[in-house]
């Protein structure tokens, strides 16, 4: 038996943590002294400490804590929720990075003011094509950029790599967005190995598409829409559909800094008033 000293320099938890938990029953004493009060710990208590501050560190309640203490989850099992936790903590950090990249490159364009020039943004017709793609709603830029990386890995198809945003106005979240494959006319269905599927259909020609292509990470898409934008406003043009992001270059895996993007807003004249 230890005094509660000696036990939390074993356990390396504070004495203050040890009486916090006593008092909620989560790890009552071994034994306590009935003249003095002492507490009393035994080394055979440590695994029921390491689980509890497992599981705080997993963060679930003090209420989820004692419950789970009850239904005594084997070690394989807070393994696993270990790795959910620490998917969903990669998955804050990457989200987090991508704000903080998106933030660098406004202020970027801030500074730049005035020095943005159209002048590499160009106007031309785009034929008919056909698309293997898939549509759905991504919760988040960060996710869409997820996505489009998973492609490139588990369909390597020849054709270039297409992102479609089909909302009439930009969100950073709830986005309405299409990815696949330009293909050949005569392809079919393709299934992935997750179980997606990628469905041909035929883009419609368009007319006119002011373009301009974009090097770097996808943080910074805005400094060549703007750049697109300005060109559209100078030349009497407004926006007539969905656009495009075309990967003249595909990103390697995890790196989309290496794509080299083709951006694409359909438009027509503007009518005079």
């Amino acid at each position: 038996m230890f005094r509660i000293g000696d036990f939390s320099r074993i356990a390396r938890v504070s004495c203050r943590l040890l009486r916090h938990y006593d008092e909620l029953g989560l790890l009552k004493p071994a034994r306590v002294e009935a003249g003095t009060g002492y507490r009393y710990y035994s080394a055979a208590q440590l695994p029921r400490l390491n689980r509890i501050l497992v599981l705080r560190e997993l963060g679930l309640s003090l209420e989820q804590i004692a419950r789970t203490l009850r239904d005594d989850l084997p070690a394989a099992e807070l393994r696993g929720m270990l790795l959910m936790r620490r998917a969903e903590t990669e998955q804050a950090i990457e989200a987090e990075s991508q704000r903080l990249r998106q933030i660098e490159s406004r202020i970027a364009q801030i500074e730049a003011e005035g020095r943005l020039a159209a002048d590499d943004v160009i106007v031309r017709g785009e034929p008919a094509r056909r698309v293997l793609s898939l549509r759905q709603t991504v919760g988040s830029f960060a996710e869409g950029v997820r996505i489009l990386g998973e492609l490139v890995e588990t369909a390597p198809l020849p054709g270039q790599l297409v992102a479609i945003a089909h909302a009439a106005e930009f969100e950073p979240e709830g986005i309405d967005v299409e990815f696949g494959f330009f293909a050949e006319a005569r392809s079919t269905t393709l299934r992935l190995a997750d179980g997606r599927v990628l469905e041909p259909r035929d883009l419609p020609a368009v007319e006119s598409l002011a373009t301009c292509v974009r090097v770097g990470p996808p943080q910074q898409a805005h400094l060549t829409t703007a750049r697109i934008g300005q060109f559209i406003e100078a030349n009497g043009y407004r926006i007539n559909g969905p656009n495009r992001e075309v990967f003249l270059q595909r990103p390697t895996r995890g790196r989309m800094d290496d794509a080299v993007v083709e951006m694409q807003f359909p438009v027509e004249r503007a009518s005079r008033k």
